[in-house]
């Protein structure tokens, strides 16, 4: 209910630019489809949408990501291109792939 609340009062400004940190995280899945249903609207009317997630779900539901781990960015772009960039089957596979491919440049293990 708090991140319900917490949605509604963002909108009830009618702001151009909304900036969300992990919005879906602990609610259930009807919910989650709601909101989503509801920020696909928003930005079918212009409204740009910043979301933060750990979700990879939610990843997905995006319209352009930029994956950070450990303060670099390691891909960025549309979910579907990524995925075929990648040769995975998920924005979660993208995200362990990339993050592979930073530990080998960097040496990291």
């Amino acid at each position: 209910m708090k991140r319900r609340l917490s949605l509604a009062i963002a909108l009830v400004a009618d702001p151009e630019i909304l900036i969300l940190d992990e919005p879906t995280v602990g609610i259930d899945p009807e919910l989650r489809q709601q909101i989503w249903q509801e920020l696909h609207r928003l930005g079918k009317e212009g409204k740009t949408i910043l979301l933060t997630t750990h979700v990879m779900d939610d990843a997905e539901e995006s319209d352009s990501l930029l994956m950070i781990r450990n303060g670099v960015a390691i891909a960025q772009g549309q979910p579907d291109r990524l995925i075929k960039e990648f040769k995975v089957k998920s924005v979660e596979e993208v995200f362990l792939k990339a993050g592979r491919q930073q530990d080998a440049h960097t040496g990291n293990d």
